[in-house]
């Protein structure tokens, strides 16, 4: 195709006609590669080709995906989160989310700091049908719409809206793609214990890191980047990183690049994180030397493509060789704005550098990239003509990570940054990260009086507008206003935008600086991947003594916490008629059971539960649930007194190792003469139940299981086919039962035993699906399904189990008011015959009033029944409530009583 003949400018801004065609295709003409220097990390001997979008581009190695890009032209790296507006290149340190791409299918991958290979496939993100033509821009243009906490205002009016809109965001939200395959690479975890940890691989970091290890101590480096050196690396003075680098590998310092600090935890733990690996640290002594990071201020149109940091500029034009624009305008905050201003100028570019303290930016322009920066000083506003702007020198201390290591960071008038205090003993600082950096000219303005779109924080799209609305609003707390907001929540985790937008808070609440505050930091630091946050944690899967008879019976499994236990055998409403009409039988070896024995353990009970213990009778049985200091339900399970001095007790399957933990805790607090063994692993246990569960068990034993003989809640040890035993009369199914506990070794052979003896009764097993229909029909509580973290006995219904006139126990002091309780626990079903899900609402007015947490289909009532949080005064037999779920309504009514035999009389049986 002919080259355009160009006409003349006829205005400052007007875009250069012989690359309108590059211009149209996502590029800009300014980025180019630059001859060798010594300087650069590339291997021009090795060419790369990688695929953006179908495109091919080409690089060398020891580019990054980012540079490669730039390189290539390529200016726009992504959509924004909300606005899908274009994004560029911006701090090339991993710091922001502008370059996240999906690469080889792994979305989210930072650009900017990933390696290229030869094949590699990279797709930009957050775009429909394509980055380079957004339709979804059409987000920016209704930005009214789309305010702080819309989904909370937004689109509920009329009420048919929401339903129809909430797919649409839904779909639309986020960053990237999940893969449609499953990705997955060897990951390792390692942990690690050193005299000195240092983190951050500058030039500080690699000083103290050399004179820490010459000392003889075993000194640990940790390093984010893929090099060593920090601003160093990309500066004039790069070659001393590779004396430094020397020096710190002869004293025998361990290395770890490409390997961020994501989290400092109690116990002077340090977590850290590759693609690859997780590191546990337990260093005696911390030296942090994160350094700074630069930030670019609030402005209109501050994110456009084009618009970086120096240390950007720097890294491309140092490490890659990658001339990011032809004409740049610097701002110089700091003296290092200056280097870099030379070396684009050296690089060939045309420079205008700018004082801040003379002229501040009012607004960028330009639509696709930057193409102008409009500049205020008191003179009025001029605009220059660039491609380039560049923030040079804006930084602030990279402090998140000592706040997480127990130190305090404020923001310091006088100095106008960042600055730590109340350091814990074994952390120190050298550095930037310590103030040590020159300081800047003077900080910009909170914000700009120009018209447009001002972003306090890019990665989640948070405008100046959006942040005065909030503070309008009433969220004027700094915490608050991140939370309604989302500011500093995205990838960055405020890396790149947490001193603007607390400077922006401050403007608007009328506050300084200081008094504002800095948000909470909470790790993960650095994004990392739930792969590597994993390694190391294979998934628990725990087997009963008897699970390969069950496999053999064509069970169909299902987790339980970490146990794989059977979801069924057949139907689960033959299951049910079973066990209701014959009898049944259900492996119930994953309970936790524990011994407590000594002259103490009635106290230690005692304390333990709410329910009187002391008065339970040898070979007797009590159902109890185990409270938290709040006296909120933590677990449930039986007592059985076997001795004066020694008692069995269950917990649920879910919270054995919790409660194990919890009572060894108290028990040593306490400081009582009791000992607490765990035998849920050394014993199998098994539920037979249904009318005829007595005649099966009776043919094992030659103990005496009549009624008189062993009465509900009662138990008996002996020889069950010719094992001993402990037999507990207990009925969590409703049904006359007998829960058997007895060695794991002989768990097969009971199991064998008891279907052969209940061949010709019609006996069948049965699985957790028909456990919980059985159960929910006499309304028996699930703790962690019917109960939260608030539910109280009182409002579970269990009132009967709380003994105010104990003279203490765990809990009791939040229990002194059983008619503080605003909801209950109770029974409905549901008239229409409908199921609803558990966890569907209930509504009154379209407002959320209450909640569903267990359902099932009901054979004995030939409908949908289920247990219900309601508000307390809704309690009442018969009354009438409304359930919402996906689109629907159903109409449920309270029923209090148990759906199956409420006067227990099979159970007693």
């Amino acid at each position: 195709m002919p080259a355009m003949v160009p006409g003349p400018t006829r205005y400052p801004v007007q875009p250069d006609r012989r690359n309108l065609l590059a211009r149209a295709a996502g590029c800009t003409p300014g980025m180019r590669r630059l001859p060798r220097d010594p300087s650069e990390s590339l291997d021009r001997s090795r060419a790369v080709t990688i695929v953006l979008d179908d495109r091919r581009l080409q690089a060398f190695a020891g580019d990054t995906v980012g540079s490669a890009m730039a390189v290539n032209g390529v200016a726009i790296t992504g959509r924004s989160f909300k606005y899908h507006r274009p994004r560029g290149l911006r701090c090339m340190t991993g710091a922001c989310s502008n370059c996240l791409v999906t690469v080889d299918g792994v979305p989210n991958v930072r650009a900017c700091l990933t390696p290229v290979r030869d094949g590699m496939s990279v797709h930009r993100q957050n775009a429909w049908p394509s980055v380079d033509h957004d339709l979804l821009s059409i987000f920016n243009r209704f930005a009214f719409a789309l305010p702080a906490g819309f989904y909370y205002k937004t689109f509920h009016r009329p009420r048919f809206l929401w339903p129809l809109v909430e797919p649409l965001i839904r779909r639309m939200a986020g960053l990237g793609r999940l893969p449609d395959r499953v990705i997955a690479q060897a990951t390792d975890k390692v942990h690690l214990h050193s005299d000195v940890l240092v983190i951050g691989g500058g030039r500080a970091g690699l000083s103290a890191a050399a004179q820490s290890a010459r000392a003889g101590k075993r000194t640990v480096l940790l390093e984010a980047r893929p090099e060593l050196g920090g601003r160093t690396r990309s500066s004039p003075a790069f070659s001393t990183t590779a004396q430094l680098t020397a020096e710190t590998e002869a004293a025998g310092v361990q290395v770890f690049l490409g390997t961020p600090a994501i989290g400092g935890f109690e116990g002077g733990l340090i977590v850290a994180a590759s693609e690859d690996r997780l590191l546990h640290i337990r260093p005696t002594e911390v030296i942090v030397a994160t350094g700074s990071m630069e930030q670019v201020p609030v402005f209109a149109n501050n994110d456009l493509p084009g618009i970086m940091t120096g240390e950007a500029v720097d890294r491309l034009l140092h490490l890659y060789r990658v001339l990011p624009g032809d004409r740049a305008v610097v701002i110089r905050y700091a003296p290092r704005a200056g280097e870099t201003a030379a070396a684009l100028t050296a690089a060939g570019a045309e420079v205008t550098i700018i004082d801040p303290a003379t002229e501040v930016i009012e607004s960028a322009v330009g639509r696709r990239w930057v193409q102008g920066v409009e500049l205020r000083s008191p003179r009025g506003v001029r605009r220059l003509s660039c491609d380039l702007l560049v923030i040079g020198g804006l930084s602030v201390p990279a402090a998140s990570l000592i706040s997480q290591m127990g130190g305090q960071v404020a923001f310091d008038e006088r100095r106008q940054t960042l600055s730590a205090a109340g350091l814990p003993d074994h952390v120190r600082l050298t550095g930037d990260v310590n103030g040590s950096s020159p300081a800047a000219a003077g900080p910009p303005p909170a914000y700009s009086p120009a018209g447009g779109k001002q972003f306090a924080c890019v990665c989640m799209d948070v405008t100046k507008t959006e942040m005065e609305q909030a503070v309008i609003e009433g969220f004027d707390d700094i915490e608050l206003l991140k939370r309604y907001t989302t500011f500093s929540m995205g990838p960055c985790q405020g890396k790149a935008c947490l001193i603007g937008s607390v400077r922006l808070a401050a403007a608007l609440t009328r506050r300084a600086v200081a008094p504002t505050g800095t948000p909470t930091n909470r790790p993960p630091w650095t994004p990392v991947s739930l792969e590597v946050l994993a390694a190391g944690s294979p998934t628990p899967r725990k087997e009963t003594a008897i699970h390969d008879r069950h496999a053999d019976a064509g069970a169909e499994f299902m987790w339980a916490g970490d146990w794989r236990r059977p979801h069924h055998y057949q139907d689960p409403r033959e299951e049910c008629r079973a066990v209701r009409e014959r009898v049944g039988l259900i492996d119930v070896s994953s309970l936790g059971k524990f011994r407590i024995k000594g002259p103490q353990a009635v106290a230690l009970l005692e304390r333990l539960y709410p329910s009187r213990v002391g008065d339970l009778k040898i070979g007797r049985i009590r159902y109890a649930a185990m409270l938290n200091d709040q006296g909120v339900i933590l677990d449930d399970g039986i007592i059985c007194r076997l001795e004066p001095d020694e008692f069995f007790v269950t917990t649920t399957t879910g919270g054995t190792a919790g409660m194990e933990q919890w009572m060894r805790w108290w028990l040593a607090d306490w400081g009582l003469d009791a000992q607490l063994l765990n035998m849920s692993g050394g014993y199998a246990a098994i539920n037979v139940a249904g009318p005829r569960s007595r005649e099966v068990v009776q043919r094992l034993t030659d103990l005496d299981m009549s009624a008189a003989a062993l009465p509900y809640l009662a138990a008996a040890r002996g020889l069950m086919a010719g094992v001993p035993a402990l037999i507990l009369r207990i009925g969590f199914v409703g049904e006359l039962s007998y829960e058997i506990h007895l060695p794991s070794a002989f768990g097969e052979h009971a199991w064998d035993a008891i279907m052969e003896a209940g061949r010709g009764l019609g006996i069948a097993a049965f699985g957790l699906e028909t456990q919980r229909v059985l159960r929910l029909e006499k309304q028996h509580i699930i703790v962690g399904q019917d109960t939260d973290a608030l539910s109280t006995p009182y409002g579970a219904g269990l009132n009967w189990l709380v003994k105010l006139e104990k003279p203490d126990f765990l809990g009791r002091a939040s229990l002194t008011d059983p008619d503080r309780e605003t909801e209950r626990l109770c029974g409905f079903t549901v008239e229409s015959g409908d199921v609803p899900p558990e966890g569907a609402s209930i509504v009154e007015d379209s407002r959320p009033v209450g909640r569903v947490c267990s359902s099932r289909w009901s054979g004995v009532q030939q409908g949908g029944i289920g247990m219900a949080w309601l508000p307390r005064s809704w309690v009442k037999d018969g009354r009438v409530f409304e359930i919402a779920f996906d689109t629907r309504r159903s109409t449920g009514k309270v029923h209090l009583a148990p759906f199956y035999d409420p006067d227990g009389t099979r159970l007693r049986s």
